[in-house]
């Protein structure tokens, strides 16, 4: 994995983390909801696995997070609510 792919996917962690958060859930409460293994969901939240499409989209089906939130960071493709407190978020690990 090159430096710029790990970057992005601890990004994608952060995000995820806010989301998380956002719902006030442990992480394998949070994949389990959505149908996701836990120890994959660890993997993505920490930056250290990529996420798969299939499981982007069980997290958008139970959350409702855009891929182009998880992937590309596009906080205005979100549900008023969780846009407002994922950008309000201090990014922080």
């Amino acid at each position: 994995m090159n430096e710029n792919a790990s970057y992005r996917f601890a990004d994608i962690g952060k995000r995820l983390k806010a989301v998380r958060k956002f719902y006030d859930l442990g992480s394998k409460e949070f994949a389990e909801q959505a149908d996701v293994s836990p120890k994959s969901y660890s993997q993505w939240e920490r930056g250290s696995g990529r996420v798969s499409v299939d499981g982007a989209m069980k997290l958008q089906a139970r959350y409702g997070i855009s891929l182009d939130f998880i992937y590309l960071g596009r906080v205005d493709t979100l549900p008023n609510s969780l846009a407002e407190a994922v950008s309000s978020r201090p990014s922080s690990k």
